[in-house]
């Protein structure tokens, strides 16, 4: 599944927030750079590391960079050539030449995002990016009918029908969503209305409108990335208790929830 039209964020803004992009840092954690000749001083890493990461020792003895040794790019110059056979080693961050993830986590990113951008959207009860929207009621024989997405685009954008058959007369007030039959929607009645919703047509206007709903599906993004196999679920220990693990958006002190909170409208 690619991104979907209607997806908040891009695949590149959920990279950028997981930091899994082309400037991505790597870790070396053991690098046998070379042994001391008692006459040499001048030795290379296989990359050049992140500013201020590099641990470099001589004969497990930790070196002081600008006291013991220099470094360029990924050429190191020592004050004094280490020992004959004195083993040297490093670790450090480095930046990667591109993209360290494979298709696979494109896909499954962009599969994340998506399921994000509704996750956002069915808790707040609105549509982001902006867009026909069709949906089912159920009569109940009173005169209001409360759509699910808001806002609402433009009045003349609505068709209604109910159990078949085209509705031309009724009332609204869009600015709180909700559609008023002149008399009552006919109990148990299939109602199918159709409609225009969201705050803008593109992905970058809207996301200047809703920079909350934004950061909040960025967040759900990385949860659920690093979390794929413990999204939901409770244990329960003897004599301790128990504890539950959920979804960020739906606990109370939720980054994604808080973001969310004041975009939240009445779905009743």
């Amino acid at each position: 599944m690619a991104l979907n039209d209607i997806a908040l964020v891009t695949l590149l803004q959920a990279k950028n927030h997981l930091r899994i992009d082309a400037a991505a840092s790597l870790r070396v954690d053991a690098e046998f750079v070379g042994v001391g000749t008692g006459a040499e001083d001048e030795f290379s890493l296989d990359n050049t590391p992140v500013e201020g990461s590099l641990i470099l020792k001589v004969n497990d003895v930790l070196q002081v960079e600008d006291t013991d040794f220099t470094i360029s790019a990924d050429a190191i110059t020592f004050t004094t050539a280490p020992t004959l056979n004195h083993g040297i080693t490093a670790s450090y961050d480095y930046a990667a030449d591109a993209d360290t993830f494979e298709s696979y986590d494109d896909e499954l990113l962009e599969n994340l995002i998506n399921a994000a951008t509704k996750k956002a959207e069915d808790y707040t009860g609105r549509a982001f990016i902006e867009r026909t929207v069709t949906e089912t009621h159920i009569g109940n024989g009173t005169t209001i009918l409360k759509l699910y997405k808001m806002p609402i685009v433009a009045a003349e954008a609505i068709a209604i029908t109910v159990d078949g058959v085209e509705l031309t007369t009724w009332s609204e007030r869009l600015s709180i969503g909700r559609l008023y039959h002149l008399a009552v929607w006919d109990e148990y009645a299939e109602i199918v209305v159709t409609y225009t919703a969201g705050y803008a047509a593109t992905r970058a206007a809207t996301q200047a409108l809703v920079p909350d709903a934004v950061a909040a599906v960025l967040m759900m993004v990385a949860y659920l990335y690093e979390n794929r196999t413990d999204l939901v679920h409770g244990e329960s220990v003897a004599g301790l208790g128990s504890v539950t693990y959920e979804l960020p958006l739906y606990t109370e002190k939720s980054g994604a929830n808080l973001l969310l909170a004041p975009l939240r409208v009445n779905l009743l």
